[in-house]
């Protein structure tokens, strides 16, 4: 006689086996709404319901999982521009890292930011001198150009209408040449200012004290 009976181990393996290749999600159903409210059920709710939500439920009813309608063109783009903007703040972060790393490396501590302060500033100061006084020897020859009798001779008038329109244009050029001159001034005071605040937070030596 035929002996029927499976080992116990051998029928552990089988229903594992059963439970494998018959899943719960085999029962899984989708069902959607279309826009009259009309519900769809099956393989064809999909297509029914066209950019609706779908929602998968199992054989009992449950939800399982829904599915969102597709994106419209204008969450598209607003998705994009968010990925653009924190992949611009991440740049921006790392380049403060970069930066933060950079003055940590060149000056050892306050003091020393000073003295590069005080140097670069004294530099650009002498610089801005000059020009300035060069500028006023210009327009102090253009008083004398201003005061002197216009000539009978017309060609000598002419003469010095050139001289002076040459030299109101190198007072122009040198009036403008100082105005960017103060205006780098500020900027690079303003620069040391930001390294000082910047080594002042990654730093906890509190005893250096404003200049």
């Amino acid at each position: 006689m035929i002996n029927l009976t499976i080992p116990p181990i051998k029928l552990a393996v089988f229903l594992l086996l059963a439970i494998i290749l018959n899943p719960v999600s085999a029962y899984d159903i989708s069902k959607c709404q279309d826009a009259s409210g009309k519900w769809h059920y099956g393989d064809n709710a999909a297509s029914a319901c066209g950019d609706a939500k779908i929602t998968i439920i199992d054989e009992r009813g449950r939800t399982i999982e829904e599915i969102g309608p597709p994106l419209t063109d204008d969450e598209l783009l607003a998705q994009e521009a968010e990925a653009k903007r924190l992949e611009v703040e991440a740049q921006q972060e790392a380049r403060r890292e970069r930066e933060k790393k950079r003055i940590l490396a060149i000056y050892p501590n306050e003091e020393s930011i000073f003295r590069a302060r005080d140097s670069r500033l004294t530099g650009m100061d002498k610089n801005i001198k000059l020009q300035e006084e060069l500028l006023d020897g210009m327009r102090l020859d253009m008083k004398k150009l201003e005061s002197r009798k216009a000539p009978e001779n017309k060609k000598d008038r002419a003469k010095l209408e050139r001289r002076k329109k040459d030299l109101q244009a190198s007072i122009d050029e040198y009036y403008q040449a100082i105005t960017h001159l103060r205006r780098e001034r500020e900027k690079t005071a303003e620069k040391y200012e930001r390294i000082l605040t910047e080594f002042r937070e990654m730093t906890t030596d509190g005893d250096d004290l404003d200049r």
